[in-house]
């Protein structure tokens, strides 16, 4: 009777220990054979765990502390998750920022999920990727197919606590930080993304620092672009309709275009709300550009302008130029609340605070500072808005020869 329950016991322990090893869950890079010193290529350690993962659903790819150059990017292909049956999810997770660094040695980027399923979550936290030369290419991108359909609450993207820069301040850049293609919900939460440093001509200059195409309800929150690109964050549609979105308590600094919504062409309305409170914009061309959103909320933000070309309060004798700088442009909005902002900072005479065009409507304008040179409020719509209770100077006052109300409608009713 003894032996006998010795030999249960031990047929049950070697089939825990067999189901332990079928169910494994985390794949250390190291146990493959990649080199944290930063002086060996580590691709083929992460091709090997790709080809390891085989079947599992549910899955954390560990990257311990050190440095990890790849020399191609690190693609999580179509065919490793296609057809699958139930929902999965995938983490690519290091020991915090600049602990572990991903040194993307490459012209692609670093991480790429290229698959053709809606059962999929990624999240990818705790790393730096890193651009040792110029034009690295994407650092982290994500794609679940075009005009994918089915189940939309399974195909999701999240980073968080990841830091994209060049690997010294006046060397090396990422083309785009974050790109993100076809998800529902994605998520960015204190992901940091650095430019190259010092005198740079539009050879050195990034794309985007964080792009949504074809997404629904991306949220953006504790986030940070720093440097010379054409757009901080963009939130696009091309196949579909996306709704929804948020971006708090972020940071874009010296971009050309600071936030960028384009989603939807008039005359054609979609439901969409949008919230853009308490982040911090320097931009060259356009603050925040808004074309097919209603219900939105540009509450506690300040706007300022690097477009300081023929400022009449620097007197610097430099000539005005042609561009018009914007810093709520409302290309196609309605049912809009700006309230709380600060528009503010020297600036080219043609820079204008809040622009409403012919084809937005219902804009409430309460609360807001407006010190700068240029013109605090453009209306051409002919529908009613409303413009109460804002400050036109400030301390220093900027706007020597500024302008609050250019009005050429009529239609904006406002407090005097």
């Amino acid at each position: 009777m003894k032996w006998k329950c010795i030999t249960v016991f031990l047929c049950l322990a070697f089939s825990w220990l067999y189901m332990q090893a079928q169910m494994k869950s985390e794949y250390n890079v190291l146990d493959y054979g990649a080199d944290n010193t930063g002086q060996k290529d580590c691709s083929e350690a992460f091709s090997k765990i790709l080809v390891a993962l085989g079947t599992q659903r549910q899955v954390c790819v560990y990257i311990p502390a050190g440095k990890y150059r790849i020399s191609k990017r690190v693609v999580f292909n179509k065919t490793n998750f296609s057809a699958i049956p139930s929902n999965c999810g995938l983490t690519f997770k290091g020991d915090g920022e600049d602990v572990t660094e991903l040194i993307c040695d490459n012209s692609e980027g670093g991480f790429f999920f290229n698959v053709e399923t809606n059962l999929l979550t990624v999240t990818v936290e705790e790393m730096s990727f890193v651009a040792p030369r110029e034009g690295c290419g994407t650092a982290i991108e994500f794609n679940t197919a075009d005009a994918n359909p089915g189940d939309h609450h399974s195909r999701m993207f999240q980073v968080r606590n990841v830091l994209i820069r060049g690997e010294h301040f006046d060397k090396g850049f990422f083309n785009n930080g974050v790109k993100c293609f076809n998800a529902w919900y994605p998520l960015l939460d204190n992901v940091k993304v650095t430019a190259r440093y010092g005198p740079c001509s539009e050879t050195c200059k990034m794309e985007t620092g964080f792009l949504f195409q074809d997404c629904y309800s991306p949220l953006i929150t504790n986030c940070y672009f720093w440097g010379n690109a054409t757009t901080g964050l963009a939130y696009l549609a091309t196949k579909i309709q996306p709704e929804d979105g948020i971006v708090k308590d972020s940071y874009f600094v010296g971009q050309d275009n600071g936030v960028y919504v384009d989603i939807k062409n008039p005359p054609d309305w979609a439901e969409p709300a949008f919230h853009l409170t308490d982040c911090h914009i320097n931009y060259g061309s356009n603050g925040l550009f808004l074309k097919g959103m209603r219900q939105v909320f540009v509450i506690g933000n300040l706007f300022y302008c690097h477009n300081e070309k023929g400022s009449r309060w620097k007197n610097d004798g430099t000539q005005s130029s042609d561009i018009e700088s914007i810093d709520v442009n409302l290309a196609y909005a309605s049912d809009v609340i700006i309230s709380d902002n600060q528009f503010m900072e020297p600036a080219s005479p043609k820079r204008i605070g809040i622009d409403i065009s012919k084809n937005s409507a219902n804009i409430l304008i309460k609360g807001n500072i407006f010190n700068f040179d240029g013109t605090g409020i453009r209306n051409r719509s002919l529908k009613t808005s409303y413009c109460f209770e804002n400050v036109w100077t400030g301390e220093p006052a900027f706007g020597v020869g500024f302008k609050k109300v250019q009005d050429e409608t009529g239609s904006l009713k406002s407090s005097k």
